[in-house]
Protein backbone atom coordinates (compact mmCIF):
# COMPACT_ATOMS: atom_id res chain seq x y z
CA UNK A 1 0.00 0.00 0.00
CA UNK A 2 1.45 3.36 -1.01
CA UNK A 3 1.96 6.08 1.55
CA UNK A 4 -0.57 8.31 -0.29
CA UNK A 5 -3.34 5.67 -0.12
CA UNK A 6 -2.56 4.97 3.54
CA UNK A 7 -2.82 8.68 4.31
CA UNK A 8 -6.25 8.88 2.61
CA UNK A 9 -7.54 5.85 4.57
CA UNK A 10 -6.30 7.30 7.85
CA UNK A 11 -7.91 10.62 7.02
CA UNK A 12 -11.27 8.94 6.41
CA UNK A 13 -11.03 6.99 9.68
CA UNK A 14 -10.17 10.14 11.65
CA UNK A 15 -13.07 12.01 10.04
CA UNK A 16 -15.48 9.18 10.94
CA UNK A 17 -14.26 9.17 14.56
CA UNK A 18 -14.74 12.92 14.81
CA UNK A 19 -18.24 12.74 13.33
CA UNK A 20 -19.26 9.92 15.66
CA UNK A 21 -17.81 11.80 18.61
CA UNK A 22 -19.70 14.96 17.70
CA UNK A 23 -22.96 13.05 17.38
CA UNK A 24 -22.65 11.90 21.00
CA UNK A 25 -21.91 15.31 22.53
CA UNK A 26 -25.04 17.29 21.86
CA UNK A 27 -25.33 20.38 24.02
CA UNK A 28 -28.12 20.53 26.55
CA UNK A 29 -30.58 23.32 25.71
CA UNK A 30 -33.04 25.15 27.89
CA UNK A 31 -36.59 25.03 26.53
CA UNK A 32 -39.10 27.66 27.62
CA UNK A 33 -42.28 25.67 28.23
CA UNK A 34 -44.54 28.72 27.77
CA UNK A 35 -43.17 29.61 24.35
CA UNK A 36 -41.75 26.24 23.37
CA UNK A 37 -38.63 28.07 22.21
CA UNK A 38 -35.03 27.22 22.93
CA UNK A 39 -33.26 29.74 25.15
CA UNK A 40 -29.59 30.29 25.84
CA UNK A 41 -28.03 32.52 28.45
CA UNK A 42 -26.41 35.68 27.15
CA UNK A 43 -24.45 37.61 29.74
CA UNK A 44 -24.33 41.40 29.45
CA UNK A 45 -20.82 42.71 30.04
CA UNK A 46 -21.93 45.59 32.24
CA UNK A 47 -18.43 45.81 33.71
CA UNK A 48 -17.11 46.58 30.24
CA UNK A 49 -19.79 49.10 29.35
CA UNK A 50 -19.54 50.94 32.66
CA UNK A 51 -15.87 51.69 32.08
CA UNK A 52 -16.09 52.23 28.32
CA UNK A 53 -16.52 56.03 28.53
CA UNK A 54 -13.78 57.86 26.64
CA UNK A 55 -14.81 61.43 26.01
CA UNK A 56 -17.85 63.70 25.95
CA UNK A 57 -20.23 64.23 28.86
CA UNK A 58 -19.87 61.52 31.52
CA UNK A 59 -23.20 62.38 33.14
CA UNK A 60 -25.05 61.85 29.85
CA UNK A 61 -23.18 58.58 29.23
CA UNK A 62 -24.11 57.23 32.67
CA UNK A 63 -27.75 58.26 32.34
CA UNK A 64 -27.98 56.48 29.00
CA UNK A 65 -26.48 53.42 30.67
CA UNK A 66 -29.04 53.60 33.47
CA UNK A 67 -31.83 53.72 30.90
CA UNK A 68 -30.50 50.51 29.33
CA UNK A 69 -29.76 48.71 32.59
CA UNK A 70 -31.82 50.18 35.44
CA UNK A 71 -31.24 47.04 37.53
CA UNK A 72 -27.58 47.91 37.93
CA UNK A 73 -28.12 51.26 39.63
CA UNK A 74 -29.17 51.60 43.26
CA UNK A 75 -30.77 55.00 42.81
CA UNK A 76 -31.64 57.59 40.18
CA UNK A 77 -28.74 59.49 38.70
CA UNK A 78 -30.88 62.61 39.14
CA UNK A 79 -29.70 62.34 42.73
CA UNK A 80 -26.59 64.51 42.53
CA UNK A 81 -24.77 62.78 45.39
CA UNK A 82 -25.36 59.34 43.87
CA UNK A 83 -24.26 60.61 40.45
CA UNK A 84 -21.03 61.97 41.90
CA UNK A 85 -20.36 58.64 43.62
CA UNK A 86 -20.78 56.73 40.35
CA UNK A 87 -18.62 59.25 38.49
CA UNK A 88 -15.84 58.79 41.04
CA UNK A 89 -16.22 55.02 40.72
CA UNK A 90 -15.77 54.91 36.93
CA UNK A 91 -12.87 57.39 36.88
CA UNK A 92 -10.93 55.88 39.80
CA UNK A 93 -7.46 54.85 38.60
CA UNK A 94 -7.33 51.69 40.71
CA UNK A 95 -10.73 50.61 39.39
CA UNK A 96 -9.67 51.35 35.83
CA UNK A 97 -6.66 49.12 36.47
CA UNK A 98 -8.95 46.44 37.95
CA UNK A 99 -11.19 46.54 34.90
CA UNK A 100 -8.18 46.17 32.60
CA UNK A 101 -7.18 43.05 34.53
CA UNK A 102 -10.73 41.69 34.33
CA UNK A 103 -10.80 42.33 30.59
CA UNK A 104 -7.52 40.48 30.09
CA UNK A 105 -8.66 37.63 32.32
CA UNK A 106 -12.11 37.36 30.70
CA UNK A 107 -11.94 38.65 27.12
CA UNK A 108 -14.66 36.12 26.33
CA UNK A 109 -17.21 34.54 28.68
CA UNK A 110 -18.96 32.22 26.24
CA UNK A 111 -17.70 29.31 28.35
CA UNK A 112 -19.78 30.57 31.27
CA UNK A 113 -22.86 31.20 29.12
CA UNK A 114 -22.64 27.64 27.81
CA UNK A 115 -22.08 26.05 31.23
CA UNK A 116 -24.92 27.96 32.91
CA UNK A 117 -27.34 27.27 30.04
CA UNK A 118 -26.58 23.56 30.32
CA UNK A 119 -26.87 23.65 34.13
CA UNK A 120 -30.29 25.30 34.03
CA UNK A 121 -31.47 22.83 31.39
CA UNK A 122 -30.43 19.88 33.57
CA UNK A 123 -32.03 21.50 36.61
CA UNK A 124 -35.29 21.88 34.70
CA UNK A 125 -35.44 18.14 33.98
CA UNK A 126 -36.11 17.56 37.70
CA UNK A 127 -37.39 20.91 38.91
CA UNK A 128 -40.02 21.65 36.28
CA UNK A 129 -40.81 25.25 37.18
CA UNK A 130 -37.21 26.36 36.67
CA UNK A 131 -37.05 29.55 34.61
CA UNK A 132 -34.06 31.51 33.42
CA UNK A 133 -33.58 34.90 35.08
CA UNK A 134 -34.49 37.69 32.67
CA UNK A 135 -31.00 39.21 32.56
CA UNK A 136 -27.45 38.20 33.48
CA UNK A 137 -24.84 40.88 34.15
CA UNK A 138 -21.14 40.94 34.91
CA UNK A 139 -19.86 43.66 37.19
CA UNK A 140 -16.94 44.58 39.41
CA UNK A 141 -17.19 45.24 43.14
CA UNK A 142 -14.23 47.50 43.65
CA UNK A 143 -13.19 48.35 47.21
CA UNK A 144 -15.31 46.43 49.71
CA UNK A 145 -14.81 44.30 52.82
CA UNK A 146 -13.71 40.85 51.67
CA UNK A 147 -16.42 38.91 53.53
CA UNK A 148 -19.09 41.03 51.84
CA UNK A 149 -17.45 40.40 48.46
CA UNK A 150 -17.35 36.64 49.02
CA UNK A 151 -20.97 36.50 50.14
CA UNK A 152 -22.24 38.61 47.24
CA UNK A 153 -19.92 37.78 44.36
CA UNK A 154 -22.95 36.07 42.81
CA UNK A 155 -26.39 37.57 43.34
CA UNK A 156 -29.92 37.11 42.07
CA UNK A 157 -33.34 38.28 43.07
CA UNK A 158 -34.86 35.72 40.70
CA UNK A 159 -35.35 38.31 37.97
CA UNK A 160 -31.77 39.31 37.19
CA UNK A 161 -28.29 38.06 38.03
CA UNK A 162 -24.96 39.74 38.78
CA UNK A 163 -21.55 38.06 38.72
CA UNK A 164 -18.54 40.00 40.05
CA UNK A 165 -15.70 39.13 37.69
CA UNK A 166 -13.11 41.07 39.66
CA UNK A 167 -13.54 38.66 42.57
CA UNK A 168 -12.76 35.80 40.17
CA UNK A 169 -9.64 37.46 38.75
CA UNK A 170 -7.10 36.32 41.32
CA UNK A 171 -4.15 36.10 41.53
CA UNK A 172 -3.71 38.68 38.72
CA UNK A 173 -5.72 41.35 40.54
CA UNK A 174 -4.10 40.78 43.93
CA UNK A 175 -1.51 43.54 43.54
CA UNK A 176 -4.23 46.17 43.14
CA UNK A 177 -4.57 47.96 46.53
CA UNK A 178 -8.35 47.47 46.48
CA UNK A 179 -7.96 43.70 46.37
CA UNK A 180 -4.90 42.87 48.47
CA UNK A 181 -6.91 42.21 51.64
CA UNK A 182 -8.30 38.89 50.43
CA UNK A 183 -7.13 36.02 52.70
CA UNK A 184 -4.52 33.86 51.01
CA UNK A 185 -6.40 30.63 51.71
CA UNK A 186 -9.35 31.88 49.62
CA UNK A 187 -7.42 33.04 46.56
CA UNK A 188 -6.80 29.62 44.90
CA UNK A 189 -10.57 29.22 44.44
CA UNK A 190 -11.18 32.65 42.93
CA UNK A 191 -10.79 31.92 39.24
CA UNK A 192 -12.99 30.98 36.32
CA UNK A 193 -13.38 27.29 37.23
CA UNK A 194 -15.31 28.23 40.37
CA UNK A 195 -17.76 30.75 38.91
CA UNK A 196 -20.41 28.30 37.68
CA UNK A 197 -20.41 26.03 40.78
CA UNK A 198 -20.48 29.05 43.10
CA UNK A 199 -23.28 30.65 41.11
CA UNK A 200 -25.44 27.53 40.98
CA UNK A 201 -25.03 26.96 44.74
CA UNK A 202 -26.24 30.50 45.36
CA UNK A 203 -29.13 30.08 42.90
CA UNK A 204 -30.27 26.75 44.33
CA UNK A 205 -30.31 28.18 47.85
CA UNK A 206 -31.87 31.54 47.06
CA UNK A 207 -34.32 30.64 44.31
CA UNK A 208 -34.87 26.97 43.44
CA UNK A 209 -35.11 25.65 47.00
CA UNK A 210 -35.75 28.85 48.92
CA UNK A 211 -38.95 27.35 50.36
CA UNK A 212 -37.30 24.26 51.80
CA UNK A 213 -36.39 24.14 55.47
CA UNK A 214 -33.48 26.47 56.27
CA UNK A 215 -31.30 24.16 58.33
CA UNK A 216 -28.78 26.85 59.18
CA UNK A 217 -31.45 28.98 60.88
CA UNK A 218 -32.58 26.14 63.13
CA UNK A 219 -31.04 26.63 66.62
CA UNK A 220 -31.22 22.84 67.14
CA UNK A 221 -29.18 22.12 64.01
CA UNK A 222 -26.68 19.32 64.62
CA UNK A 223 -23.39 18.83 62.82
CA UNK A 224 -25.00 16.01 60.85
CA UNK A 225 -27.90 18.27 59.84
CA UNK A 226 -25.46 20.93 58.70
CA UNK A 227 -23.18 18.71 56.61
CA UNK A 228 -26.07 16.77 55.05
CA UNK A 229 -27.71 20.05 54.06
CA UNK A 230 -24.56 21.26 52.31
CA UNK A 231 -24.04 17.81 50.84
CA UNK A 232 -27.44 17.98 49.14
CA UNK A 233 -26.50 21.17 47.31
CA UNK A 234 -23.07 19.85 46.38
CA UNK A 235 -24.63 16.67 45.01
CA UNK A 236 -27.08 18.55 42.78
CA UNK A 237 -24.33 20.88 41.55
CA UNK A 238 -22.18 17.87 40.65
CA UNK A 239 -25.09 16.55 38.55
CA UNK A 240 -25.93 19.77 36.71
CA UNK A 241 -22.27 20.65 36.07
CA UNK A 242 -20.80 17.23 35.21
CA UNK A 243 -17.71 18.65 33.49
CA UNK A 244 -16.58 20.19 36.78
CA UNK A 245 -14.50 18.21 39.26
CA UNK A 246 -15.68 17.42 42.77
CA UNK A 247 -13.01 19.66 44.23
CA UNK A 248 -14.39 22.60 42.21
CA UNK A 249 -17.92 21.85 43.38
CA UNK A 250 -16.71 21.80 47.00
CA UNK A 251 -14.56 24.91 46.45
CA UNK A 252 -11.27 23.17 47.13
CA UNK A 253 -8.04 22.93 45.18
CA UNK A 254 -6.99 19.56 43.79
CA UNK A 255 -4.39 19.28 46.57
CA UNK A 256 -6.98 19.99 49.25
CA UNK A 257 -9.33 17.41 47.77
CA UNK A 258 -6.49 14.89 47.72
CA UNK A 259 -5.92 15.52 51.44
CA UNK A 260 -9.60 14.93 52.19
CA UNK A 261 -9.70 11.73 50.16
CA UNK A 262 -6.56 10.42 51.81
CA UNK A 263 -7.74 11.33 55.30
CA UNK A 264 -11.47 10.60 55.10
CA UNK A 265 -11.22 7.95 57.81
CA UNK A 266 -9.32 10.38 60.04
CA UNK A 267 -12.00 13.07 59.64
CA UNK A 268 -14.85 10.64 60.34
CA UNK A 269 -12.99 9.16 63.28
CA UNK A 270 -12.47 12.60 64.79
CA UNK A 271 -16.19 13.35 64.50
CA UNK A 272 -17.25 10.06 66.05
CA UNK A 273 -14.63 9.94 68.81
CA UNK A 274 -15.49 13.45 69.94
CA UNK A 275 -19.25 12.74 69.78
CA UNK A 276 -19.80 15.66 67.40
CA UNK A 277 -22.21 14.08 64.91
CA UNK A 278 -25.34 14.97 66.88
CA UNK A 279 -23.83 17.96 68.69
CA UNK A 280 -26.10 21.05 68.71
CA UNK A 281 -23.59 23.49 70.19
CA UNK A 282 -22.17 25.04 67.04
CA UNK A 283 -19.12 26.37 68.81
CA UNK A 284 -18.01 22.75 69.26
CA UNK A 285 -18.19 21.81 65.57
CA UNK A 286 -17.75 25.15 63.81
CA UNK A 287 -14.11 24.31 63.03
CA UNK A 288 -15.39 21.55 60.70
CA UNK A 289 -17.85 23.72 58.76
CA UNK A 290 -16.52 27.30 58.83
CA UNK A 291 -14.36 29.00 56.22
CA UNK A 292 -10.74 29.33 57.23
CA UNK A 293 -7.18 28.19 56.59
CA UNK A 294 -7.76 24.73 58.12
CA UNK A 295 -10.27 22.57 60.00
CA UNK A 296 -8.71 22.71 63.44
CA UNK A 297 -7.37 20.55 65.00
CA UNK A 298 -6.92 18.28 61.95
CA UNK A 299 -3.40 19.33 61.06
CA UNK A 300 -2.87 20.42 57.45
CA UNK A 301 -6.49 19.88 56.48
CA UNK A 302 -8.44 22.38 54.38
CA UNK A 303 -11.43 24.11 55.94
CA UNK A 304 -15.00 22.76 55.85
CA UNK A 305 -14.00 19.07 55.92
CA UNK A 306 -17.41 18.38 57.43
CA UNK A 307 -18.96 19.43 54.12
CA UNK A 308 -16.72 16.92 52.33
CA UNK A 309 -18.11 14.16 54.56
CA UNK A 310 -21.68 15.37 54.04
CA UNK A 311 -21.23 15.30 50.27
CA UNK A 312 -19.98 11.71 50.35
CA UNK A 313 -22.88 10.63 52.56
CA UNK A 314 -25.42 12.18 50.18
CA UNK A 315 -23.70 10.66 47.14
CA UNK A 316 -23.88 7.20 48.74
CA UNK A 317 -27.51 7.76 49.64
CA UNK A 318 -28.48 8.86 46.12
CA UNK A 319 -26.62 5.96 44.52
CA UNK A 320 -28.76 3.60 46.59
CA UNK A 321 -32.11 5.39 46.64
CA UNK A 322 -32.15 7.04 43.19
CA UNK A 323 -34.86 9.56 44.11
CA UNK A 324 -35.50 12.95 42.53
CA UNK A 325 -33.53 16.01 43.62
CA UNK A 326 -36.70 17.64 44.90
CA UNK A 327 -37.42 14.57 47.02
CA UNK A 328 -33.87 14.67 48.37
CA UNK A 329 -34.21 18.32 49.35
CA UNK A 330 -37.51 17.62 51.12
CA UNK A 331 -36.02 14.97 53.43
CA UNK A 332 -35.60 16.69 56.79
CA UNK A 333 -34.33 13.63 58.68
CA UNK A 334 -30.55 13.69 58.26
CA UNK A 335 -30.19 10.52 60.33
CA UNK A 336 -32.36 8.68 57.78
CA UNK A 337 -30.03 9.77 54.97
CA UNK A 338 -26.96 8.66 56.95
CA UNK A 339 -28.50 5.29 57.79
CA UNK A 340 -29.65 4.51 54.26
CA UNK A 341 -26.37 5.72 52.77
CA UNK A 342 -24.51 2.95 54.60
CA UNK A 343 -21.63 5.42 54.64
CA UNK A 344 -18.18 4.13 55.51
CA UNK A 345 -15.01 6.19 54.98
CA UNK A 346 -12.80 4.79 52.24
CA UNK A 347 -9.49 4.95 54.10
Amino acid sequence: MTGHKLYKILAVIIAMVLLLGCSKTKETKFINEQTGKEETIKIIRFDRELFAFKDGDLKTYLKDLQTKYPEMFASSLDDEKYLQMIERFVTDNYLLDAQNIVQKTYPDISFLEKDLTSAFAKLKTQHKDTELPRRFFTMIFGPAEFEYCLQNKNYTNGDYVTIALDIYSYPAIEKNPYYNQMPQYIIPTLNQRYIAPDFMRMYLKNVTYRNTQDVQMNPDCTLLDCIIDEGKYSYIISQILPTYKDYEVLRYTQQQMDWCNENEKLIWGYIIQNQLLYEKDRSKYMSLTAEGPTSKPLGDSPSRVGHFIGYNIVKNFMDKENISWDSLMNITDSQLILKKSNYKPKK
